[in-house]
């Protein structure tokens, strides 16, 4: 994945000179190849859809309900981090964002963090995710809590983080008139 910290564009599709957005799932392989290239490709239009945008004009704009670009990509993470670290893996000690008191507490972020800091964090635990994915011998491999297939889960994943990609092609729109699906449009 690449390195989305302290982005800055130059309008080509690049942040920090690497090309994001252009991963393309393959149009032909097995099928642990076509899903994790998906996810990728999802992962990647998050970040390019949001890293070259300024905190400032990003963070007044929100949803009726309160969802935030800052919010949608610590929720990203933080399910990453659930569904293959804590329930496909097992690992233990893992913290959230979310607590029993404020269960949406992911989309609260705190005025003082970047989405520098969000995306370098998010690309930090994608690595550690792709990790988990590619030590599973198979995808029919069930999770240690709860029981679902790793199939499903990275399925889920492709499902989630489009759906959230597409709010952010809206609030981006909203923030400053930024519009596109892919770097290359």
């Amino acid at each position: 994945m690449p390195d989305y910290a302290n982005p800055a564009s130059d309008g080509s599709g690049s942040i920090n000179g690497v090309r994001v957005g252009v991963t393309e799932a393959a149009h032909f392989g097995d099928e642990r190849t076509t899903i994790t290239g998906f996810l990728q490709r999802q992962r990647d239009l998050v970040a390019w859809k949001v890293g070259d945008a300024s905190d400032a004009g990003l963070r007044p704009v929100a949803t009726p309900t309160g969802m935030t670009a800052h919010g949608i990509v610590r929720h990203l993470m933080n399910v990453e981090r659930s569904w293959l670290r804590d329930v496909f893996a097992g690992e233990e000690g893992l913290s959230f964002d979310w607590t029993d008191a404020d269960p949406d507490g992911e989309f609260h972020v705190p005025p003082e963090v970047t989405m520098a800091e969000l995306l370098a964090d998010y690309a930090e635990e994608a690595r550690r995710c792709d990790a988990i994915i590619a030590a599973s011998g198979s995808l029919d491999a069930v999770s240690v809590r709860r029981s679902f297939s790793l199939r499903w889960i990275l399925i889920h994943l492709v499902e989630e983080t489009a759906r959230h990609a597409g709010h952010l092609d809206l609030l981006r729109e909203r923030a400053d008139g930024s519009v596109g699906e892919d770097p290359q449009d």
